[in-house]
């Protein structure tokens, strides 16, 4: 990587340990999407106020897969991992759940979602803790952390040696450049992870136009996590669908989870590269529950009236409650 890093990227040998060390401190999301379901169980059933209590559960252990999905799961953990073949699961078993690794995303990029608005993954997301970190093993491409809801139908490879932990990366950077289809991309990256970012790149700016052709860095993460390895949730407004997730059911289970059991907040986000973002850290901040509460109502009233995403965010607007970080 540090030869492909000089000659083929043209970059100052003397910055290639600032640009590895800013990589792997970007934040690892672990996607689950709190609007679905698992079988006969839905996801927001398992967030409560316990801090103690395992989530999000590993993939493996999810009830309801298809048959193709856990035939995935199955060939990665035994040949890459050497863990022994998952079993179907009929319900969510806490027992299951320190045995299997959990699956998310290196967020180099500092998307405010786990996913690009393109691809078909989940909209919420746990930031884990850089305590955690240790336990993470990276490889290039998205295999598993879109799963259950996203498209994946083949795993790019089984060989372990394509696979690394965040304190030896150079060659699953190396896979993850080749894979970008143009240079000039690759060292807008570069210049981009260098600059310390801490909001994703603009809209309007060549990497921002070239987000989709950039490769997701996935991790997996061995052993349970619960609310103290925790720092935050991410969330969009909207559901999968498009439809308005902000104020139902499960949204308030995110909220209770992420401020009750974690202690941390939810940053909630229009889209994965918007330039401003809503903190919501408390039940009693009046600003954020001007634009909450009529939202909340609107799921639980028979009323005709329509609310929409862009609602939400012209009523945060209004309350001065949008910032960049």
């Amino acid at each position: 990587m540090t030869n492909y890093w000089q000659n083929v990227l043209g970059q100052d040998p003397s910055k290639f340990l600032t640009f590895v060390s800013l990589l792997i401190s970007s934040p690892i999301l672990i996607p689950f999407d709190a609007n679905g379901r698992a079988g006969n169980t839905s996801t927001s059933s398992l967030l409560t106020n316990s801090s103690t209590a395992p989530f999000p559960p590993p993939l493996s252990c999810y009830p309801g897969l298809s048959q193709s999905q856990f035939q995935l799961i199955s060939t990665l953990e035994t040949s890459v991992f050497g863990l022994s073949p998952p079993t179907t699961q009929a319900n969510f078993d806490d027992s299951c759940f320190p045995d299997r690794p959990i699956y998310g995303t290196l967020n180099i990029l500092h998307l405010r979602l786990p996913f690009q608005d393109s691809q078909s993954g989940p909209k919420q997301a746990a930031i884990l803790s850089r305590d955690a970190s240790s336990r993470v093993v990276v490889y290039n491409g998205e295999v598993l952390s879109g799963l259950p809801t996203s498209n994946t139908s083949a795993i790019p490879t089984t060989d372990p040696r394509q696979f690394g932990t965040l304190g030896h990366i150079n060659h699953v950077l190396l896979d993850f450049f080749q894979a970008i289809p143009d240079i000039n991309v690759s060292t807008q990256l570069v210049n981009y992870v260098l600059s310390s970012p801490v909001t994703p790149p603009s809209n309007d700016s060549p990497l921002g136009k070239s987000l989709s052709t950039i490769p997701t860095l996935e991790v997996a993460v061995f052993g349970s996590v619960t609310p103290p390895d925790v720092t935050g949730v991410v969330s969009s407004f909207s559901t999968p669908s498009g439809g308005l997730f902000f104020g139902n059911d499960q949204s308030l289970a995110v909220r209770d989870w992420a401020i009750v059991a974690a202690q941390k907040g939810v940053t909630w986000t229009e889209l994965a590269n918007s330039p401003v973002i809503v903190n919501d850290r408390s039940f009693t901040d009046d600003a954020f529950n001007a634009v909450w509460d009529p939202a909340f109502l609107f799921f639980h009233s028979t009323s005709n009236a329509t609310v929409t995403v862009g609602n939400i965010t012209a009523g945060f607007a209004a309350v001065n409650k949008f910032t960049s970080t």
